[in-house]
């Protein structure tokens, strides 16, 4: 919690500081008139771990769209899609989220705003076993593999996490802003790891797993950094 609160205060210094600049009083508002933005939000390793946390640090990284209702209000989506696959080993990761982002301040430059999202994350990642036969020796000292793959692990991950953050978004001009946020995130998760289809080669008899499923819930600190492109309303 003492992290929490010192991150808050910086957050709070950091925008009564900015709102207080005299140069930018006159200035020109740089966030009226947006209508739709891309950007990109994630979690730079070096601030994790702020604080104690189970969440894990892919809640927070998306390829976000934005559409501006108004001035102060804006509907967000986000995801993120990656896939890994050697010869024995592919797995997979899909992220999805949806929010809105409402502004609480709206200066020339610096806008605190809140935001609230929710999170979807699925991944998949497979094993697949080496079955080895006696009586077919590649050398002296190995044993070579049927000519089939067969899948003796595959796991799945679900998870539906919850976020509230507050940030402050810094416009270096009407098109290109950056921001940071600090909140807190509820996410729960669900492992299932699952017993190959079908059933062993012949004469192989290993025993096939059963279906095992994990649920667990964490709460915790999120930190974002973003980096966002608009498009003005014609």
């Amino acid at each position: 919690m003492k992290y929490a609160l010192a991150v808050g205060s910086l957050l709070a210094l950091i925008f009564i500081s900015s709102i207080s600049e005299p140069s930018w009083a006159q200035g020109e508002n740089l966030s009226l008139g947006r209508f739709v933005g891309i950007g990109v939000r994630f979690l730079p390793n070096a601030l994790m771990p702020v604080g104690p946390s189970d969440v894990d640090p892919a809640l927070g990284t998306a390829l976000t769209g934005q559409y501006w209702v108004s001035d102060l209000l804006a509907l967000e989506m986000g995801g993120w899609l990656s896939g890994f696959s050697d010869t024995f080993n592919p797995r997979s990761f899909t992220s999805l989220s949806g929010g809105l982002l409402l502004k609480l301040s709206d200066t020339p430059q610096d806008d605190l705003y809140l935001a609230g999202r929710a999170i979807s994350v699925q991944s998949v990642y497979r094993s697949y076993c080496c079955i080895y036969r006696e009586g077919e020796p590649v050398s002296p000292n190995e044993r070579i593999m049927p000519p089939y793959p067969w899948p003796s692990y595959e796991s799945r991950t679900s998870t539906l996490a919850f976020e509230v953050t507050a940030g402050i978004e810094r416009s270096w001009s009407s098109q290109l802003t950056t921001n940071f946020e600090f909140g807190f995130v509820y996410a729960q998760t669900t492992i299932t790891n699952l017993p190959p289809p079908g059933e062993p080669p012949p004469g192989e008899p290993v025993p096939l797993p059963k279906p095992e499923t994990i649920a667990a819930t964490s709460f915790g600190i999120t930190l974002h950094i973003s980096v966002n492109f608009y498009l003005p309303r014609k």
